[in-house]
């Protein structure tokens, strides 16, 4: 790891901003973002939780999983905070249900508001919202999506 941190430390004047998804990204692969976060933030760079769970019980896992992060950011507080029209509940969870645009654009403007420099997300439709650079991960893990995801999030 003290390698991969220094050659981050000299090879950018840049501070970098990383966006990370937590559910399909960091739960797919949690020893390699326990590296990652550990390093880039050593590196002097922020590294943004950007999820759509709520806060208490993916705060929880990334402490379970021991992924560093700086900053962090859920879309259900989110929109619970703004006061975003809301309908039903989620199906598995029991939130607050947004509109699928809504829910779509939110990391997207998150991350243009807060300069994120690269976001991973295994979401690819969350890609059209983006005009900062958006990184789509295919973990391969071999299990299938979970029973709860729209079918729009898994082409």
């Amino acid at each position: 790891m003290k390698a991969f941190t220094n050659l981050l430390k000299e090879n950018s004047s840049l501070k970098h901003k990383i966006g990370l998804d937590l559910h399909g990204v960091v739960t797919d692969m949690p020893e390699f973002f326990s590296f990652f976060t550990k390093a880039m933030i050593d590196a002097g760079a922020e590294v943004h939780i950007i999820t759509g769970g709520a806060t208490e019980d993916d705060k929880k896992l990334l402490e379970e999983y021991d992924i560093r992060y700086t900053h962090f950011f859920s879309i259900v507080d989110h929109h619970r905070k703004i006061g975003t029209p809301t309908f039903g509940k989620h199906p598995k969870y029991g939130f607050d249900m947004i509109s699928d645009e809504e829910w779509d654009k939110t990391k997207a403007d998150y991350c243009r508001e807060h300069n994120i420099t690269l976001h991973i997300d295994d979401t690819l439709i969350y890609n059209n919202y983006f005009t900062t650079p958006f990184c789509r991960l295919w973990t391969h893990t071999n299990k299938p999506k979970p029973e709860h995801k729209d079918p729009r999030h898994l082409d």
